[in-house]
């Protein structure tokens, strides 16, 4: 299985802030960048190349303003959609799952789920526990991702209390869908999860 990079989350007092991270033989290069604006009424980013905020790569906006199980459309600075992700809401409330889907065909690309039952369950009750539920979680989160069925790839956390992640990808696999829009869909798990 093969890294294809590690998503970082800063938390600032006005927005959160992602940076996507690639391997590379001198260390690790920023090759992503997006804030998440608080209390926005619709859930919308805009993927830059770097800090600098001076090239777009990819953009992404919910479908509708409120909506429990939204979609969100992924696309390149030219407009061509690269992909949709929707958060499966009756299946989330036992295991958190998101589909990613070809928005013209309507086909199924990937699915992430979260990978254990008892983590997932714990995790809810975790939230609601008076002062506890206030602590970061302590467990890592760790994401399946199938295609088909298929066993494609991870999503994880590789840090304890920091939301760093890594997203892994079968070789087989990567050419299935634009690895922009697998840095947003990470962007858009982070955010949508409240990790």
């Amino acid at each position: 299985m093969k890294k294809l990079f590690e998503l970082h989350q800063k938390f600032t007092l006005v927005v959160n802030e992602y940076r996507v991270l690639k391997d590379q033989p001198d260390g690790k290069q920023t090759v992503g960048f997006a804030r998440q604006k608080r209390l926005a009424i619709r859930e919308q980013f805009t993927l830059y190349s770097d800090e600098s905020q001076s090239r777009i790569i990819a953009t992404s906006a919910a479908r509708s303003v409120i909506d429990l199980g939204a979609i969100y459309d992924i696309q390149d600075p030219d407009g061509k959609k690269l992909a949709a992700i929707k958060k499966e809401f009756r299946k989330s409330l036992l295991v958190s799952t998101w589909t990613v889907f070809n928005p013209q065909t309507n086909e199924t690309l990937f699915t992430l789920s979260e990978k254990s039952v008892g983590i997932a369950i714990f995790r809810r009750i975790w939230d609601f526990l008076p002062y506890v539920g206030d602590v970061a979680f302590p467990i890592k989160y760790h994401f399946v991702i199938t295609s088909n069925g298929s066993p494609a790839g991870e999503f994880i956390k590789i840090t304890r209390f920091r939301d760093h992640y890594a997203l892994y990808l079968q070789e087989e696999f990567e050419d299935k869908l634009d690895e922009r829009a697998w840095m947003i869909t990470a962007v858009l798990m982070d955010a949508m999860q409240s990790r």
